[in-house]
């Protein structure tokens, strides 16, 4: 389904880190239309959330909204105009389309994301359309659409995955889980160049307990050299990390100041982006691979942020609440 473009300019503003660093970014924000009317009835024909995820060197953007009824789609936008994703349930033998989350996009246009498989307790729980009931994190399942075509991402022996971006070759990052979001999930790479899977610590999975649990790998740079993504210590304190040539690195955006750091997306030139929790709320942020002071992205009026994406011309994407309303934006440097 295709709508009208609607992409409403905030303002330019210069963002300043603790350090000597300092970035210009015009930022947009982003409200997807759907139709006012059954079934979407979405108020004013605008999604009640949005949030843009992924961004690939073209700018095109994927994310995911949510309609007036409180059902999740995805989207893609492209050239100016919004197209619906959602996985259809014959994908695991169910019927009409189900919740979808768009995250990531790459060059080529394949997308990764998420759905929400309806109940079915009679298949086997590894198997793709496996649910033990509503809101069990074991009915969270991947999916890659390429050229056209749904087609399922999960790791064999695990009934749930969450897939987050997918690099120019169609190596997929995210991670893995079982019945819960916590110990059981750890960060994962499906490769196309031979299947291998990874955690957070750069070990190939060989036995679901690992010593690096309630992580994701969130992305990677093309050569695969660097991964960053997000882990906890405890099961309540959250940092980001980055692997880079197989040595794990913890990361936290304003050491001894913020209490969670999550790192979602990385570029080809190493700078990275995320948010980061201190004192004054959520923000988002961005780190220059020079290790310079972290770099808060947040667009104007913002009370909370997350920065999900970065390409490779600096270009940013993510989420903010502003009125109580969550909106996507994207960041465009200024040169």
């Amino acid at each position: 389904m295709k709508t009208r473009f609607v992409v409403a300019l905030v303002v330019g503003v210069v963002l300043h880190a603790s350090g000597s660093y300092a970035q210009q970014f015009t930022y947009s924000s982003i409200d997807v239309p759907c139709s006012s009317a059954a079934p979407t009835s979405c108020p004013n024909g605008v999604a009640r959330q949005t949030i843009a995820e992924g961004v690939n060197p073209a700018g095109e953007i994927v994310g995911a909204f949510t309609d007036g009824v409180g059902v999740q789609h995805g989207f893609l936008l492209s050239r100016g105009r919004f197209t619906t994703i959602d996985v259809p349930g014959e994908l695991v033998g169910a019927s009409g389309p189900l919740s979808t989350n768009a995250t990531g996009i790459n060059p080529a246009g394949d997308i990764v994301g998420s759905f929400v498989a309806s109940v079915n307790t009679s298949a086997p729980p590894q198997a793709p359309a496996y649910c033990p009931g509503t809101g069990s994190p074991a009915c969270i399942k991947g999916f890659l659409y390429r050229r056209g075509r749904f087609e399922i991402v999960l790791f064999p022996g695990h009934p749930g995955a969450i897939p987050t971006h997918i690099s120019p070759d169609g190596d997929i990052y995210g991670c893995l889980h079982d019945f819960d979001l916590g110990m059981s999930m750890h960060g994962a790479v499906w490769s196309r160049a031979g299947g291998v899977t990874l955690m957070a610590d750069g070990g190939e999975l060989a036995d679901p307990s690992l010593d690096v649990s309630m992580s994701m790998n969130n992305a990677g740079t093309p050569d695969g050299h660097m991964i960053v993504g997000l882990w906890n210590d405890t099961p309540t304190r959250r940092h980001g990390f980055v692997v880079n040539d197989g040595v794990f690195h913890s990361y936290d955006a304003i050491p001894g100041s913020s209490t969670l750091t999550a790192i979602w997306d990385i570029n080809p030139s190493q700078v990275f982006v995320g948010t980061y929790i201190d004192s004054t709320g959520r923000h988002g942020f961005l780190q220059l691979p020079d290790g310079s002071a972290a770099v808060k992205v947040d667009p104007p009026g913002s009370t909370a942020t997350t920065a999900f994406g970065i390409n490779p011309s600096g270009v940013i994407v993510g989420q903010y609440l502003a009125g109580g309303v969550v909106h996507g934006f994207v960041a465009v440097p200024v040169s």
